[in-house]
């Protein structure tokens, strides 16, 4: 009978800050901000320069404004910007479109870090003064890798919140959130430490 042997096939992983040059096509994960990146090889090989590049996944971080304001000018380029009726209205939307993207790039924090201390009843974590917010975050406590995001929508007093996590093993860190007219709280509690890197993406 033939035996059938499963090998794991494991790439270099750590922190970003840590993530060293990579041979040509050898992947790398970096563990603290869910990027992958890919070995740019030599240049005796025709890479033109030497380095990692970035492979794009949904933790990327896009420079939306400048790469779609571009877009923006280059369509503005093919079109008669002067004249009324259906010209005036494509300059009004393009317009439109700019602004609101600048205002999503403007919403959205650098991700920040967080010590969650044991013990902690009720820690306030961050305070959001939009009527809605995403909160995305990575979490180490002990072994466990928590990723999750917390989705909250904030109404006069009132607030509501959804939020979708994995785990490699259960972790003990509970959120809550509080309101008034002006602010929602994000709060923890916990009674084992770890750290927390998250970013708060804000929307009207």
């Amino acid at each position: 009978m033939a035996v059938i042997q499963i090998s794991r096939i494991q790439h270099r992983r750590g922190l970003e800050s840590d993530l060293p040059n990579l041979a040509s096509a050898e992947l790398g994960w970096s563990v603290d901000t869910r990027k992958l990146y890919v070995g740019n090889g030599t240049i005796e090989e025709g890479a033109p320069s030497l380095g990692k590049t970035e492979i794009l996944t949904e933790y990327s971080i896009i420079d939306l404004s400048s790469t779609t304001n571009a877009g923006i000018a280059a369509l503005r380029g093919n079109v008669a910007l002067t004249g009324s009726g259906n010209l005036a209205i494509v300059n009004g939307n393009l317009t439109s479109v700019t602004t609101r993207v600048s205002a999503l790039e403007a919403g959205a924090q650098s991700y920040s870090t967080a010590d969650l201390y044991a013990g902690a009843s009720s820690a306030v974590l961050t305070r959001i003064t939009t009527n809605n917010a995403v909160v995305s975050y990575t979490m180490g406590q002990g072994s466990s890798i928590r990723n999750g995001s917390i989705v909250i929508s904030r109404s006069a007093g009132t607030v509501t919140y959804t939020e979708e996590y994995t785990e490699t093993v259960a972790t003990d860190v509970v959120f809550t959130m509080n309101a008034n007219t002006t602010t929602a709280n994000l709060n923890y509690s916990a009674t084992t430490s770890g750290n927390l890197q998250y970013r708060v993406s804000y929307f009207n």
